[in-house]
């Protein structure tokens, strides 16, 4: 058996953009595969299933990549973006399913952001294009080098850097001429839109026009985009708009409160009445992945539940749920396809492929081996699922999960990396891509520890909230406890370092300046100082007093504590920091400000790796080149100061 090796990444293939309906068995997804030369190759596949024989079919070819694959109401073509040939940017594609050659189908001069869908009889698409805006009577939009003009926020993005300058509106298509017709723009950005079923409405998800633009509101129109009305704008998020069967209800993943990343399901008729979640709290989305049954009284889901993401099959009348996926496994998108559910799955033995199920969760398929050929020629780790007895902050105890992965071979102790997720309203992902430095220290005799403790979503309200204000202060001693169970248990002895990129870097960073366990450490786009974090990064205003419990004018002493930059002088451990210089989430300055305090108030050896053009999910998906890089120095780094 092999060991892995950031060469592995080139191997690699991530499995995204999945879009079917209930109407036809047939369904797309692209595969993406880094180049060494430091781009990605996209490529649109087609999959039919209803045939547990077929296998996926590549549609169009890695020379050009592809984006935003639509598959036609009748199933016959396949609209997608692309750059080809003299485009100055992408343009629509259409290609028949039967094969040949893909056909240019739009000349547009705006930038061309996504292909919605297609309208109810195949005659036009349903895009999201940006277009130049002039910010005020003295920026001109035609200039090319012009000022950047803020008067609203957010001004900026991860992964897009500063947004203001230009707005995104909703355009029509027409498939045949390319023959374009705006049907929504104004101060305001359309994030999302969908055709009624029957094609007579239009329902999309725009921004506010405000001084603060981060908040959903849905929005009802005429097909051509008429009459156009706020329909919803009580709730802060909403995303993944569908339509039910008969256009009689909208059903969207939402969230009540800024800065909360946990969402619900919700539906709401499409002319009147207020929008309800039909199973509240108990069921937490994971992203905004909706299927409407044909039936129109059950609507599909991503859920996270304890740990892991699954298919949950919702009726929206009565408010009852039920799992239909089973395993130690991660879904991380899903679509209707025909009369089954595609999606695709990871475990953290097997990165990700291509399933499908029946709506009552019957003869579940697995339908791609992309990942499967050169992952099983690796020597895969032995993983658990564990829970353990933690301190509550209560002067209680509670049971926590934690995934332990051991080596392929040996009975321990191994030394131990903490790997401590972001959010904190996330969970421990299964995620190749994010986390091929575990896979190489595993490799190398070192077991991996990922817990889900206090502040974790997927457990319910009560356990993710109750970290609001007190970051570090409850989740480091549930930590801890982990760690000394698996001492006394002759899994782990003393030769343990922690890492942890965004809450993750926060935690890392504050681990270290709490005490001298950890014989190293890494930081990797931290929150390194809360308080300088809620002005800088691109949604620091809102979400940081929802992480805080309270605002900055008022709670500053509490932003001041929970800081990891103001306790640098206290920190011993060897400290390896790492950050995309383009990260808006979690901005440069967070490093740097940590970094400069280290080497002037510390004597811990440290080292800082600043990746040009890196945005906050640059480990995933950035510079294939940067992301070997830095999966091998979180590798190395914990291996020369920790040892063996």
């Amino acid at each position: 058996m092999q060991a892995f090796t950031t060469d592995d990444i080139y191997l690699h293939r991530e499995l995204q953009a999945l879009d079917g309906s209930a109407r036809s068995p047939v369904a797309l997804f692209v595969a993406s595969r880094a180049r060494r030369s430091g781009t990605y190759a996209s490529t649109v596949w087609c999959l039919d299933t209803g045939d547990p024989r077929a296998r996926a079919r590549r549609m169009t070819t890695s020379v050009s990549s592809a984006t935003s694959p639509r598959l036609s109401p009748d199933a016959s073509h396949i609209a997608f973006l692309s750059s080809r040939g003299e485009d100055s940017g992408p343009q629509v594609q259409v290609l028949r399913m039967n094969g040949g050659e893909a056909s240019r189908r739009s000349q547009s001069k705006r930038t061309l952001k996504g292909i919605e869908m297609w309208a109810p009889g195949g005659n036009a698409l349903l895009l999201t294009a940006d277009v130049d805006w002039a910010e005020d009577d003295r920026d001109d939009p035609s200039a090319d080098n012009r000022p950047m003009v803020a008067t609203f926020l957010p001004y900026k993005q991860d992964g897009s850097g500063f947004t203001i300058g230009t707005r995104t509106l909703l355009l029509r298509i027409d498939a045949e001429s390319g023959d374009e017709t705006v049907l929504a723009s104004g101060d305001f950005n359309v994030t999302e839109a969908q055709w009624s079923p029957d094609g007579s409405r239009l329902a999309y998800v725009r921004s506010g026009d405000g001084r603060q633009r981060h908040r959903s509101e849905l929005w009802m129109a005429d097909a051509d985009g008429g009459n156009a009305r706020l329909r919803v704008g009580t709730l802060a998020s909403i995303s993944g708009i569908r339509w039910s069967p008969d256009g009689s209800t909208l059903a969207f993943a939402g969230s009540e409160a800024e800065g909360d990343s946990m969402s619900q399901l919700w539906v709401v008729p499409a002319d009147d009445g207020e929008p309800r979640s039909p199973v509240g709290d108990a069921l937490e989305l994971e992203g905004s992945h909706l299927a409407w049954h044909p039936d129109g009284k059950r609507v599909g889901v991503v859920t996270a539940r304890r740990g892991l993401t699954q298919v949950a099959v919702v009726d929206v009348a009565n408010g009852t749920s039920e799992v239909v996926t089973r395993g130690l496994r991660h879904v991380l998108a899903m679509c209707a396809a025909g009369e089954r559910l595609m999606f695709v799955s990871a475990t953290m033995r097997n990165p990700c492929e291509i399933f499908s199920i029946g709506w009552d969760g019957d003869d579940e398929r697995r339908h791609t081996a992309f990942n499967r050929k050169w992952a099983r020629s690796r020597a895969r780790p032995r993983v658990r699922l564990r829970s353990f007895n933690v301190p509550d902050g209560r002067d209680g105890e509670e049971k926590v999960h934690a995934w332990l992965l051991l080596p392929a071979e040996g009975d321990g102790p191994f030394p131990m990396l903490l790997d401590l997720h972001g959010g904190p309203q996330s969970i421990a992902l299964i995620d190749f891509a994010n986390h091929m430095y575990w896979y190489q220290l595993l490799s190398r005799g070192w077991a991996i520890l990922a817990p889900n403790a206090v502040g974790s979503s997927s457990y319910g309200t009560d356990f993710a909230r109750r970290l609001r204000g007190r970051w570090g202060e409850l989740d480091l001693p549930q930590h801890h406890a982990i760690l000394d169970q698996l001492q006394s248990e002759g899994i782990a002895d003393a030769r343990i370092a922690c890492a942890g990129k965004s809450y993750g870097g926060f935690l890392s960073a504050y681990a270290v300046s709490r005490g001298s366990r950890f014989k190293a450490a890494v930081v990797s786009a931290p929150v390194a100082n809360v308080e300088s974090h809620a002005g800088t990064s691109d949604s620091g205003y809102y979400v940081s007093p929802y992480a805080m419990d309270g605002d900055l004018i008022t709670e500053r002493e509490r932003y001041q504590c929970l800081s990891p930059t103001n306790y640098s002088s206290t920190i011993d451990t060897p400290t390896l920091v790492l950050q995309g210089s383009d990260d808006q989430r979690c901005p440069v300055g967070q490093a740097e400000e940590f970094f400069c305090n280290l080497v002037r108030y510390s004597k811990a050896p440290c080292k800082m790796v600043v990746y040009p053009g890196g945005s906050h999910t640059m480990a995933a998906s950035g510079n294939p080149q940067h992301r070997g890089d830095y999966h091998a120095r979180m590798a190395g780094w914990v291996q020369e100061w920790v040892g063996e």
